[in-house]
């Protein structure tokens, strides 16, 4: 039976207040209030592996036993910025994301993912695009003649993800069920004091 998966990282749940107070702040703008995904649900993807067969995901879940593939410095905590909001894809309106800075690391697992998952002949979904590191926080549907808000604001958010998630999405209304399968936990900093944002 396939499953359809995605290799993600969670927000934390310090992140989460300062998320709802800037929907408040947004819906105030819009015509109609948006479906906001609810708050447990948001994650930043890695990657989109699509629909997989049984048998593939038990090849990438013995693949994800082997992270971070020997590279050790990617079993750390990742520390990341969270630069701006605004309407995404860039250059379109379809959903409200929360736009993070290019990071070398998020950007280094994302190429060892598909780099790997190639390797051992699963197929999957491949990302056309650069990857773009986002948060999406709501899918819109607004009619055609309504006139959207600018919604556009920089916002510098320090944040660290503390761990990789191999989830299956169960597509739902009004929103999908994301069922972890796989969890991996990320190693705070030695010398590290920061509480999760």
């Amino acid at each position: 039976m396939k499953k359809r998966l995605f290799l993600a990282l969670p927000i934390t749940p310090g992140l989460k207040p300062k998320i709802a107070s800037l929907e408040k702040e947004i819906e105030k703008k819009f015509p109609i209030k948006p479906n906001w995904i609810p708050l447990d649900n948001l994650h930043l993807t890695i990657l989109f592996l699509g629909w997989e067969e049984d048998e593939n995901i038990v090849k990438i879940l013995k693949i994800l036993d082997d992270y971070p593939f020997g590279y050790n410095h990617l079993k750390k905590v990742i520390s990341a910025k969270i630069k701006k909001v605004d309407y995404g894809p860039p250059g379109r309106q379809r959903m409200i994301w929360l736009y993070l800075e290019r990071n070398e690391v998020l950007s280094e697992i994302f190429s060892l993912c598909e780099k790997i998952l190639v390797e051992n002949q699963i197929p999957f979904l491949r990302e056309e695009r650069e990857y773009l590191p986002h948060i999406n926080l709501v899918r819109l549907k607004i009619k055609k003649n309504v006139k959207l808000p600018t919604i556009k604001k920089e916002l510098n958010w320090s944040v660290n993800f503390n761990k990789i998630v191999l989830f299956q999405s169960i597509l739902k209304k009004p929103f999908a069920e994301y069922v972890p399968l796989k969890e991996i936990n990320l190693i705070p900093a030695a010398n590290s004091s920061t509480p999760w944002t």
